[in-house]
């Protein structure tokens, strides 16, 4: 299993509740290392015999000692004799991203747009699940326009069309067709359900804005909703050892509209469960048959492939 060299959701502010928490993505060892606000990502082998040191490592003054053999290794410092290498690292609300290559490739542009939503729309934590699929799958979702409706019961799209963005992300953009904002409250919900029982015709009047970014095969940001309730839904997926990942959604919202926050972090646990179901049984042996619906999907699949050519950390 490879490491690209693109952008990943490594985990929640929330999740770092210690000064040094080890983490991975894929086969790659690594700690977080706390430093009052500030959050810190780099190796974790301890480059004297391969000690992890995010396993009874503690701090000491700008080192790590490790727990094998008391060494101070250093915190991406090249001019200490033991030191481990340091990543870059790109923090917006709880969300906590990395990414550990050099190649200025592997941006796509995230940086200057997180800097363009950071301070309106800073993010939430919503969940963080363990999934027995291989990571890409996760961001696919936002580029597989039918399963919205058979999974999530959405009710209808239009246009969902995708392009390369200036910076080299994947984008896809189109209108979700529904009766209302999925956030009103249940008694409104309710009473739209039953005027159009009662009338006999579904009345398409909220067509809100689906406007989604990959900026790598594991991160994608989803602008939804029309200018006024706009938010932000942020997915990515880390992959694991096995083959599985763990994926992750956080929220953003603007101030005026923290009261909406609390249904749609409920919203995106109950959607990534619906995911989950789907995703842990399918049948990855078959040759799939795709069809003039799945373009996005392919466009998808090709964006993935540019990450794979050979230039990981």
């Amino acid at each position: 299993m490879s490491v690209h060299h693109g952008w990943y959701l490594l985990a929640f502010r929330s999740e770092l509740t210690d000064e040094i928490t080890p983490l991975a993505v894929g086969p790659r060892r690594l700690i977080a290392v706390r430093e009052g606000e500030r959050v810190r990502v780099l190796d974790a082998s301890c480059p004297h015999r391969g000690a992890h040191l995010g396993y009874g490592g503690r701090r000491e003054g700008d080192c790590v000692v490790c727990p094998f053999h008391g060494k101070r290794i250093g915190l991406g410092d090249p001019s200490k004799h033991w030191s481990v290498a340091e990543h870059r690292v790109l923090e917006w609300g709880d969300a906590l991203f990395v990414r550990l290559s050099d190649d200025p490739d592997g941006d796509r542009g995230f940086e200057r747009a997180v800097a363009g939503w950071a301070g309106e729309y800073p993010l939430v934590a919503a969940v963080s699940l363990p999934v027995d699929v291989p990571s890409e799958y996760v961001v696919e979702n936002a580029f597989d326009p039918d399963h919205f409706k058979a999974v999530h019961g959405v009710p209808g799209n239009q246009g969902m069309a995708t392009r390369v963005g200036e910076a080299g992300e994947l984008v896809i953009e189109g209108r979700f067709l529904m009766q209302t904002s999925p956030w009103q409250d249940a008694r409104t919900l309710e009473e739209i359900r039953w005027e159009a029982v009662r009338t006999g015709r579904v009345r398409w009047d909220y067509k809100p804005r689906f406007h989604a970014q990959a900026f790598s095969p594991n991160v994608v940001v989803t602008e939804f909703g029309p200018e006024a309730e706009r938010q932000v839904i942020v997915t990515g997926s880390v992959p694991t050892a096995d083959g599985g990942c763990v994926a992750r959604v956080a929220i953003g919202v603007r101030e005026d509209q923290r009261a909406a926050l609390p249904a749609l972090l409920g919203g995106s646990e109950k959607a990534l469960a619906e995911d989950k179901v789907v995703w842990e049984h399918l049948d990855h042996d078959m040759a799939p048959r795709y069809d003039a619906r799945d373009e996005p999907v392919l466009a998808f699949r090709s964006f993935c492939t540019d990450f794979s050519g050979g230039r990981h950390a």
